[in-house]
């Protein structure tokens, strides 16, 4: 008897370690430890509009968005990657050419999309005039799940389609709007 009640209690000892290491995991593939170092490019399609040379965006924000728990609405903490504005010239990246966004260390794990704010945004004719465009959104997520491994490095461009995204005010046909279209770039 007392033996089986000593294997008993050894079986109960080993299923009770085995739930508590069970639950002292995560137990979503979505979260690593350690952090990866990922890079943001920005490039452009071309515009169809000749007498344009150049469309100035003014992006202060890059963040990113992890598909972990907690992090998937709004009302979470993203990762900043940059936080200073600076005016990029959608026009100059064009035919392939591409320029640093944001970079940073960033927890490794799963993401599930990037946030651009965008502060001013301005479109200058060959005649060297410059019109403000009017921002419809501040803000522009960009749906994109990508990994970020630890110790590894992740590095992705994002096409903001210039052409698609000035628009002209139906209310004021010699005045635009910015509504920004960006897609990830397949590489």
């Amino acid at each position: 008897m007392d033996m089986r009640r000593a294997r008993t209690q050894a079986l109960v000892l080993v299923g009770a370690l085995l739930l508590v290491v069970g639950c002292s995991t995560s137990g979503s593939p979505s979260v690593s430890g350690g952090t990866g170092h990922l890079e943001v490019h920005l490039t452009d399609s071309p515009i169809d509009l000749s007498n344009v040379t150049s469309v100035d965006v003014t992006i202060t924000d890059v963040l990113v968005y992890g598909a972990a728990e907690g992090m998937n609405d709004d009302g979470s903490s993203p990762i900043v990657l940059s936080t200073h504005p600076e005016t990029f010239n959608l026009l100059s990246l064009t035919g392939g050419a591409t320029d640093l966004l944001a970079s940073g260390e960033v927890p490794a794990g799963f993401y599930q999309r990037i946030r651009l704010v965008i502060s001013k945004a301005t479109l200058t004719y060959t005649d060297a005039t410059t019109v403000d465009l009017k921002i419809e959104s501040g803000k522009v997520d960009v749906p994109i799940g990508f990994q970020v491994s630890t110790g590894a490095d992740m590095s992705m461009v994002l096409d903001f389609d210039a052409a698609a995204s000035v628009q002209v005010n139906e209310a004021s046909p010699d005045k635009f709007i910015l509504r920004p279209v960006v897609t990830p770039k397949k590489l």
